[in-house]
């Protein structure tokens, strides 16, 4: 069986399968952190579940997608997959990327959340929020801008005995079409499933970035944009809330762990709500309000470096 080797959350990932969104492994292991593996199709090896789409237990995770696969992820080191009939790869992928790689990092002691994160001088930023609250959008801007982006909604935390880091994931962002139609074509992207995937080219950042700030993205009806630092116990409320598929969480053994973690966040890194109008509120504007801010919060830059 030949692997592909990639490289992703600062794991090492061999597979059967295909995965262009993933970042190949610049020097591959021949002992990988997680093994991906794609079972016939509907071969019988992966039951349903018979009353709900997953089932989280101590070390292991299965997860049913209805016309896709059933996937089951075992003690953070290994994914099996059993595509269904018509099942397109893309769509496979799709919940693979997401939903069940969101329970393998849980499973690792990782803390995913659910938005993008871009590396600065003052260190990694993530922008979470709602579906649609222009998470993806935000990250593109900044892309144009000349930032190098770490993740698109999913963007993973570690917990080091030195600091707290935003780990890189895959190496593209995902537009809708008409967020696509506003910053015009990219000659790179293509369209998958829902969406358009840009590929981040040399702006992905492959490296691991002490994490800053915390981002939360909203919407109101105020003119001009503001930038909120969120303070007290509210800082553990508004994280957990912005969580990648929270309800993954529990059950998991590693879930006390990162219940600390998320404290230890809450504690060490700045939650800001930013609030504006998204029909108002030109993207590249947004991105010069939020340096303004972080210059303000974190002390100026005496020069901006953009690759």
């Amino acid at each position: 069986m030949s692997l592909n080797a990639y490289w992703a959350y600062g794991l090492s990932i061999h597979t059967d399968l295909f995965c262009p969104e993933l970042p190949r492994h610049p020097h591959p292991v021949h002992d990988p952190d997680v093994t991906i593996i794609s079972l016939p199709q509907e071969a019988g090896t992966l039951c349903p579940l018979p009353d709900r789409s997953y089932e989280v237990q101590p070390g292991c995770f299965r997860l049913d997608v209805p016309g896709v696969a059933r996937y089951r992820v075992e003690e953070g080191k290994r994914i099996l997959i059993e595509p269904l009939a018509n099942a397109s790869p893309e769509k496979v992928r799709l919940f693979l990327l997401g939903s069940t790689m969101s329970a393998l990092l849980y499973q690792r002691g990782l803390l995913p959340l659910h938005g993008s994160a871009v590396e600065t001088q003052w260190g990694g930023m993530i922008f979470v929020g709602a579906q649609g609250s222009g998470k993806s959008t935000l990250a593109a801007e900044f892309h144009r801008c000349g930032y190098r982006l770490l993740s698109d909604d999913v963007s993973a935390v570690e917990s080091t005995p030195q600091d707290l880091r935003i780990l890189p994931a895959l190496a593209q962002f995902r537009l809708c079409a008409n967020a696509y139609e506003r910053f015009g074509a990219w000659p790179e992207a293509c369209f998958d499933v829902d969406k358009f995937a840009v590929p981040m080219g040399e702006r992905y950042c492959p490296d691991p970035v002490p994490l800053k700030a915390i981002h939360i993205l909203s919407d109101q009806s105020a003119e001009l944009p503001r930038f909120e630092v969120v303070r007290g116990l509210d800082r553990v409320r508004r994280l957990f809330e912005n969580l990648y598929r929270p309800h993954f969480l529990k059950g998991q053994r590693t879930q006390n762990d990162l219940v600390c973690m998320a404290g230890v966040i809450a504690q060490h890194a700045t939650l800001a709500a930013v609030i504006r109008r998204r029909d108002t509120t030109v993207p590249g504007d947004l991105v010069r309000f939020l340096e303004l801010n972080w210059a303000e919060c974190f002390g100026p830059v005496s020069t901006r470096e953009r690759n």
